[in-house]
């Protein structure tokens, strides 16, 4: 494969999955060699590598729980180890356990915050060492929608999220002297297996119903969005909030 992304080094984390196995596969359609994260199924995230291979791309699994910072860079310092290099980032791994406000207790509060914020933050932190050390490189966070407006039993979910949007503002501030660009992704409206116990057929008729665009959305229109952002094509977008929801935030 050849495209854009040409011999880039990309990792996904939570790429073994839902919205992160579409943007493993559409970077790699696009030629970087992605390096696909997972935190505990591994068979999952060899299906995705597999897959990519079959279709003539680069990938390989790397196994880290982004809520460790240790593995975290147990991980990465692999990745260098191996590739030389690390230009692209995907923060995409995160966690909703649905739980009404009332009913979050500590335990939960503390592992959702420390996943999806926590996790994005030294997760770029580490990503972005080495994007400096060779001139540059693109970091895309996966926000939500949600961030913005609020949803049924996901205080503590919006709220990681809405902390990863100031974060991409503060990181894009901070490392844009070193030719890092840090943006975010507020998806909305896609259906994957973090939400499929709200996946009735009369939930899906009711949101897409809805949506401006008339449909829910794909894991690869996420991958498109992304595949946008860290490419050249975007060689002047630092900070910026893509919202990529088939417009759920004018409902």
């Amino acid at each position: 494969m050849s495209g854009k992304l040409q011999d880039r080094i990309a990792i996904v984390t939570g790429g073994s999955r839902g919205i992160g196995r579409g943007i493993s596969h559409v970077l790699a359609e696009a030629g970087a060699f992605v390096v696909v994260n997972y935190t505990n199924n591994e068979a999952a995230a060899l299906e995705v590598v597999a897959g990519i291979q079959g279709k003539g791309g680069r990938a390989e699994a790397a196994q880290a729980d982004v809520g460790v910072k240790a593995d975290i860079d147990r991980m990465m310092d692999g990745i260098e180890e191996r590739h030389g290099r690390i230009d692209i980032l995907v923060n995409n791994a995160g966690i909703c356990p649905f739980n009404g406000f009332f009913d979050i207790d500590e335990e939960t509060w503390h592992r959702t915050i420390n996943v999806n914020l926590g996790g994005t933050f030294f997760c770029s932190q580490r990503a972005a060492t080495a994007m400096r050390r060779n001139g540059g490189g693109a970091i895309v966070n996966i926000s939500t929608v949600t961030s913005a407006r609020g949803s049924r039993d996901q205080v503590h979910y919006a709220s990681s999220k809405g902390g990863i949007n100031s974060l991409t503002n503060a990181m894009a501030y901070e490392v844009g002297k070193y030719g890092i660009r840090v943006n975010s992704i507020l998806c909305g409206g896609v259906w994957t297996d973090i939400n499929a116990h709200q996946r009735t057929e009369a939930a899906v008729a009711g949101i897409t119903s809805r949506l401006p665009l008339g449909r829910a959305g794909l894991p690869e229109d996420l991958g498109k969005a992304v595949l946008f952002l860290a490419s050249p094509d975007a060689e002047w977008v630092t900070g910026a909030h893509l919202a990529v929801d088939g417009g759920s935030l004018t409902m």
